[in-house]
């Protein structure tokens, strides 16, 4: 019990600073993501947090594999060049202690992590973009006065001024991004005065007092109006509805989203089973002896995680579902040939 504690203490130390270094950096990762979004609609601070919390799932999800493999390693490599390890073993501990110590806490968080992908992740998605869809639903298009690379559905915007929470804007330039068999639409209005609204469904941009300009094969042709509008309709979120088992089912039959939703369960899966399927590299990489080994362990992890990482990402990619039985057999197969190898024999 006593050596249970001293190494659960000893990755207590690192894992609970390396969490919080990461999630810290994750966190300004998504704040600076949702503050791209303010360049396309207006959110209030309130909104923006909830934009935050709904992403919470997917970085501590990402967060605490990492982490929890370099604390174990860390851990018992600090406990090995303290030469503390090396007193335990000469007083007859074996490693698999080691492992078998450390594989209720790998357990726990394979089985925390497969919560968070499976049902959290999932539906923290599908509220994040569903948020994102009423907000562009409800018209609250944040147009920046004299800004250029502005987009509104499929043009391309400027504005020299705009009134405050009204959507009506003055002296407004639109060039189409619309294709039309594969060559891009020339189309250009200039307006004196623009207003966005809702109109039942349907986006409507109301131009007063402009121009068109539109390229006909070698002549531009010029067209004047007093009142022109530009209809689009308002697509509604095709995945408000899908409930948790749904939102995987896509994985197993024709869908524009088959692909993606495939990729996505083997990752979330793969990345789960991380902590645990690495049982065996733990002491692999943290047992050293430190009169005879330098400490290159951190450096090691890495390369490890790495290509973990590395091999995770082909197989979700191009063998999602065998991936799943493949990548977790032969991971554990090569762990458990260099415990056995390079710490069993000698430990």
């Amino acid at each position: 019990m006593r050596i249970k504690n001293f190494l659960f203490h000893s990755f207590a130390q690192i894992f609970f600073p390396i969490f919080l270094v990461l999630f810290f950096i994750a966190s300004v990762v998504i704040f600076i993501r949702i503050a791209s979004v303010t360049f396309v609609i207006k959110i209030s601070f309130f909104e923006l947090l909830s934009l935050y919390f709904y992403t919470l799932p997917t970085m501590i999800f990402f967060v605490i594999p990492l982490s929890f493999f370099i604390a174990c390693v860390l851990g018992l490599s600090r406990l090995s060049f303290d030469y503390e390890l090396p007193v335990l073993f000469a007083l007859g501990m074996n490693p698999q202690v080691i492992i078998k110590i450390f594989l209720p806490i790998a357990l726990l968080a394979s089985f925390s992590l497969l919560i968070l992908s499976l049902v959290l992740t999932p539906l923290s998605d599908v509220a994040y973009r569903q948020f994102l869809e009423e907000r562009k639903n409800s018209i609250n298009i944040n147009l920046q006065a004299g800004e250029f690379g502005q987009k509104l559905d499929k043009w391309l915007v400027y504005v020299q001024k705009g009134k405050e929470d009204t959507n009506v804007y003055e002296n407004i330039v639109l060039l189409s991004l619309a294709k039309e068999n594969n060559k891009e639409n020339q189309g250009l209005i200039f307006a004196k005065e623009a207003k966005i609204v809702n109109s039942n469904g349907t986006m409507e941009v109301i131009l007063e007092n402009g121009k068109v300009y539109r390229k006909l094969g070698e002549y531009f042709e010029r067209i004047g109006f007093e009142q022109l509008i530009l209809r689009n309709a308002i697509q509604a979120f095709d995945g408000a509805k899908l409930g948790l088992i749904e939102y995987w089912q896509q994985a197993f039959y024709s869908n524009k989203r088959q692909e993606k939703t495939k990729r996505n369960l083997s990752m979330s899966i793969l990345l789960s089973l991380f902590p645990l399927m690495s049982l065996f590299y733990y002491p692999f990489l943290g047992i050293k002896n430190p009169r005879y080994q330098k400490n290159y362990t951190i450096l090691q992890a890495m390369a490890i995680v790495g290509l973990f990482y590395a091999l995770m990402y082909l197989c979700a990619s191009y063998i999602p579902l065998f991936g799943l039985v493949l990548l977790p057999l032969v991971w554990i197969v090569v762990g458990y040939w260099l415990y056995w190898h390079y710490i069993k024999r000698f430990y």
